[in-house]
């Protein structure tokens, strides 16, 4: 089965003008629904002459594009090549378009039918820039939608330069809209950039009385630095504490209680969430942790695997560590993409923080290692943490 328009345009009903004035009203990927879970998507695109086309996607555990190998067909008589894949109907995921041709290399761009949403923060290497398709019976993420219409709010930045380390970086704060109260709740965000989603979801949940205000600290990660700081650091965590705290309680009316702090991360940055708050609860006495790396341990290449089957391989660090301590005074927001191959990491952590006592909120959701998921669940992580008055905990 193809997409009707596809038909239409292979057929010569439609002239390839009527078709490209279809795909921008319409948007792209075209769904065609196959059955109650399953829909057939096609994804469009018009490189030009010579020039082959593949599609990318966010699926799988690494950072980056997993190719899905298929080079798309061209529609004979016209500029467009299609693609068209069976999937589930409930799948939210980035993408991009491989193009390649007899004289350069593959250059990944969006789809030029559905432009990337406004919020990229992340780098060129971290899927920046991709499109987002959204299938029919994906989970809504209405804060994020909300997010993406608001103006963007202001923020003041800075570079904090660390004597542990010798190093510096940038750091962004946002505060609440509204009057502000002299004790302020916060989440500290690691992988920030200026133009994080972060502030702006906080915003929408603030003005509707779901969440306490709260500050949102974006905390750039030096890209040189990244893969060493994130990886249970010891020294870059006391940098979290005993600088980066410091600090900020010198510029803002921020509380000192654990209970009011949260730090939160995404892939490497999650595990450093995680494992920053275990070592130091009385800093942090909240932890969101969005597809966490929590497989990483120094003697692994990728976690545990098959090939870890056949000799005595070492507990990842995050999950060992929880299992050798007491359970500290820390709440855990902890969320994973079904189709992650590290998901099976996070449900070995999530069963230890739950065998443990810890008061914690675990999720999987129709995806993969994506921020396509990760910007608009941070809203979910939010209500958990800082619910305003008598709203539930459990809403996240």
């Amino acid at each position: 089965m193809s997409d009707p328009s596809v038909g239409k345009l292979s057929t010569g009903e439609w002239s390839p003008e009527r078709f490209r004035r279809h795909l921008e009203q319409s948007g792209t990927p075209l769904v065609e629904r196959v059955c109650a879970d399953e829909v057939e998507v096609t994804f469009v695109d018009e490189p030009g002459d010579d020039t082959t086309v593949t599609l990318s996607v966010v699926i799988g555990p690494r950072i980056g594009f997993n190719p899905i190998g298929t080079e798309f067909t061209s529609v004979a008589g016209t500029p467009f090549r299609v693609l068209t894949l069976r999937m589930r109907s409930d799948l939210r995921f980035s993408y991009v378009f491989t193009r390649g041709g007899p004289t350069r290399e593959g250059e990944q761009v969006p789809d030029p039918f559905n432009p990337p949403p406004r919020f990229s923060e992340c780098s060129v290497e971290r899927f920046s820039g991709a499109s987002v398709a959204v299938l029919p019976d994906a989970v809504p993420l209405p804060w994020l939608d909300q997010a993406e219409a608001r103006p963007a709010p202001a923020m003041d930045s800075a570079v904090l330069a660390s004597e542990s380390l010798g190093n510096e970086r940038r750091v962004w704060v946002s505060m609440p809209p509204g009057d502000l109260p002299d004790a302020l709740p916060f989440v500290i965000h690691l992988d920030g950039t200026a133009d994080h989603s972060a502030p702006s979801v906080r915003d929408g949940l603030v003005e509707a009385g779901l969440i306490r205000p709260c500050a949102v600290i974006l905390v750039e990660q030096p890209g040189s630095q990244r893969d060493k700081e994130l990886l249970c650091d010891p020294a870059f965590s006391r940098m979290l504490v005993e600088e980066l705290l410091p600090w900020l309680h010198h510029r803002y009316p921020l509380s000192r209680d654990p209970a009011d702090v949260a730090l939160a991360g995404e892939s490497f940055g999650g595990l450093c969430a995680g494992w920053t708050a275990l070592h130091h609860p009385t800093a942090f006495g909240n932890a969101i942790l969005q597809s966490p790396s929590c497989g990483y341990h120094p003697d692994l290449t990728w976690g545990t695997g098959a090939g870890e089957l056949l000799r005595r391989a070492p507990v990842p660090t995050l999950i060992a560590d929880h299992l050798a301590a007491e359970a500290a005074p820390v709440r855990i927001f902890h969320d994973v993409g079904e189709l992650e191959g590290s998901n099976t990491h996070s449900r070995w952590l999530d069963q230890v923080l739950t065998a443990k006592g810890y008061d914690t909120r675990y999720r999987e959701f129709a995806g993969g290692h994506d921020y396509a998921w990760w910007r608009g669940l941070f809203a979910d992580a939010l209500l958990w943490c800082f619910p305003l008055g008598n709203s539930d905990r459990s809403h996240a």
